[in-house]
Parts: structure tokens; C-alpha cells; sequence
């Protein structure tokens, strides 16, 4: 491809856009639009989500503390799109209101709610004993 003409998205391919105020990731089919966004200032930073993320798609930052002051930013999270399949997980187990926000077509829409398929979550665990 040239580069006189801008990328071509595929259909159900994931684009994500990262704002100085939110990241928001899309995708699109034929007849629905997924968009999910995560808007920094409303963010505590607890990292719920990326615990609860069934695809490990989010990464967690957390702020750097040295001698009792932080030295980087607030905590903050990243999304992988090659991982993430837009279930909505995050945004159900999100204690903030408007943190992150899911849309199907333009309407607040949780897949994960609608069709009631959430995921199990299993404690990763190692053998005791050196096993």
C-alpha cells in the first residue's frame, strides 16, 4: 500500500485511539459497532479490571513510589486489542461509574450482562512440595 492512502481497517479488527483524556478501542462489523472507553480522570486506579480481564488484554501500571513520593504518573491501565474480544468483563467489575464504558451501536451495552457469560475466574496457583 502506498503511502498516500491511509489504512484500511478490517472488518471486526480492533482500533484504538489514545486521547490526552481516554482511550477508546472500536471495532466494527457489518451490523453492530463495539466501542469500549476508558476515561482517565474518572479512573481510580485499582486495577480491578485488569484482574478480572478473562483474556489478559489489560495492563496495569501503577504509580512508582521513592522515599515516600511518587515519581510517575497516577496509576493507569493499557488494552492490548490483539487480545481483547470486547466482553465487557472490565466494565461490569469497574467500581467507578463511568471509568469504562461500553457501547454496542451507539447504546450502552454489556455483552457479557446481556447474554449472562461471564467468565469463570480460577486462582492461578503453583504446586506446593517443588513439584
Amino acid at each position: 500500500m502506498s503511502s498516500g492512502i491511509g489504512s484500511v481497517r478490517k472488518r471486526g479488527q480492533i482500533v484504538k485511539s489514545d486521547r490526552k483524556d481516554e482511550i477508546a478501542m472500536e471495532r466494527r462489523f457489518l451490523v453492530r459497532r463495539y466501542r469500549l472507553v476508558w476515561r482517565k480522570d474518572s479512573c481510580i486506579g485499582c486495577g480491578i479490571c485488569a484482574d478480572m480481564c478473562p483474556k489478559e488484554a489489560i495492563q496495569y501500571f501503577p504509580a512508582e513510589f521513592k522515599a515516600g513520593r511518587r515519581i510517575s504518573e497516577r496509576p493507569r491501565i493499557d488494552f492490548e486489542t490483539d487480545r481483547c474480544v470486547m466482553c465487557g468483563e472490565c466494565v461490569v467489575s469497574c467500581p467507578m461509574k463511568d471509568a469504562l464504558v461500553m457501547t454496542v451501536d451507539g447504546r450502552k451495552l454489556i455483552p457479557v450482562m446481556e447474554k449472562n457469560a461471564f467468565a469463570m475466574v480460577a486462582r492461578k496457583t503453583s504446586p506446593r512440595g517443588g513439584e
